[in-house]
């Protein structure tokens, strides 16, 4: 994921404090979220309310086009008229007050962090038993794991991304490395600094792009299940190992950490023909194609034998605990997921849809580079739903790059990553 995309991350796990004002829910909240469940279990099968209308804000510029596309196949079969907005121009603290006054969407989407937070401010829909359930039978089940919490389902993952190893096909002759060692040794002859060549490269400026590498000895931040809000792993031994591992990566990329977090950089290598091995995702294949760069996708390399696991990042739909038509609003967000919608979702925004089987989906079935990546999400582990996270993104970015460059062994980093972490925990 970009770093404007982690910095997203990071923002809004810091919101939790202004989020916290909104925890004392007016009677309206709970009276939709309640009238929803009652409704679905009276009828039956959902139904959309009689005169109910839509507003669906996406995330992002480059959604409209889906966002209106889906909205008007919607429209055609349930008969109920979704208004689609852009939603990147709204500030988070302004869009949750928007939400309690009852003048927000009805959908909304939102990343994967932030679906958390909404729900644990109260903002969310608890979504029908039937839909809930149809959703788990559809939808991959690392993406599930987004939006199930306390038992219940709070919104539909839609599109997903995970870090993916690129090759470019005209240096990478025959099958791409399947292991740091492999990578390292064909490095030999083809590194060169001195002209930006570079076998293989990725950032590590960043936690999301660091984890790969810090989990390989089965370091995961905030325990099994990423929910130990009380630690985060740093006084682990799988952690400081995974430095160590970051370390070693220096040798294949023998670069600064400054010059590797640039995204424009890494990307113009790769098309560029100066690097044969990418780290990235799924936002880069556009830009791939553009370029006319012949390439393919694999998994992320193994490293002495034990696989390097890669975050899973998500886009959910959500729906309004205070929308005025709980039905037609959860109707409308399972179709976001439906094969028609994941049809859209590929054509006019180039994402790849949450659903577990993407056969039926036309055009990404046939898709050779997207459906590699759907392979490596759903061996993808989902991030941490500690309400600290955020604390692992600063001091992961704070003292990786150090240890790459060589300016801190992964001893050292790993009791600094314990001291700031004992001095976030002082402050609050």
């Amino acid at each position: 994921m970009k770093l404007k995309r982690m910095l997203a991350f990071t923002l809004s796990a810091l919101m939790v404090g202004s989020m916290a004002g909104c925890r004392e829910l007016p009677k309206n909240a709970k009276t939709a979220s309640a009238a929803g469940s009652t409704a679905a279990s009276a009828a039956g099968e959902l139904k959309p309310e009689s005169g109910a209308k839509l507003t669906f804000r996406t995330s992002s510029a480059t959604q409209i086009k889906f966002a209106k596309a889906v909205a008007k196949k919607f429209e055609e079969k349930y008969g109920v008229k979704v208004t689609a907005e852009d939603g990147s121009v709204y500030d988070q603290n302004k869009a949750n007050l928007e939400a309690a006054s009852g003048k927000g969407p009805d959908v909304f989407m939102s990343p994967y962090d932030k679906t958390i937070e909404n729900q644990r401010a109260g903002l969310l829909l608890k979504f029908n038993d039937g839909i809930a359930s149809q959703l788990k039978k559809d939808v991959s089940d690392v993406a599930m794991k987004t939006v199930t919490m306390n038992g219940g389902v709070y919104g539909v993952p839609v599109s997903v991304e995970t870090y993916v190893m690129f090759y470019n096909k005209k240096l990478v002759k025959g099958a791409p490395a399947a292991s740091f060692e492999q990578l390292l040794k064909d490095s030999k002859d083809f590194n060169n600094a001195g002209q930006n060549k570079f076998w293989f490269l990725s950032n590590v400026s960043e936690g999301a792009t660091m984890y790969p590498m810090l989990s390989v000895y089965g370091y995961k931040p905030f325990g099994e299940n990423g929910t130990d809000n009380e630690n985060a792993g740093f006084d682990k031994p799988e952690f400081e190992k995974g430095l160590e591992v970051l370390k070693k990566y220096h040798d294949l990329m023998p670069a600064a950490s400054g010059d590797l977090a640039n995204w424009d950089f890494l990307t113009n290598q790769f098309v560029t023909g100066k690097t044969a091995y990418l780290i990235s995702g799924p936002w880069n294949v556009k830009t791939f194609r553009d370029a006319k760069a012949d390439f393919g996708v694999t998994s992320l390399p193994t490293y002495d034998g034990k696989k390097e696991t890669s975050f899973a990042f998500v886009q959910n739909a959500q729906v309004s605990a205070y929308t005025k038509y709980p039905n037609a609003a959860q109707l409308f967000a399972q179709y976001l997921v439906s094969n028609e919608g994941a049809e859209l979702l590929y054509s006019d925004a180039s994402c790849i849809t949450a659903r577990k089987d993407i056969s039926q989906v036309k055009g990404l079935a046939q898709d050779e580079q997207l459906s590699a990546i759907v392979k490596c999400f759903n061996e993808s582990m989902p991030m941490p739903t500690a309400k600290r996270v955020s604390y692992f993104w600063t001091i992961a970015a704070n003292i990786g790059p150090a240890v790459f460059d060589g300016k801190m062994t992964p001893q050292a980093a790993a009791k600094k990553a314990k001291s700031n972490w004992d001095s976030f925990l002082k402050a609050e």
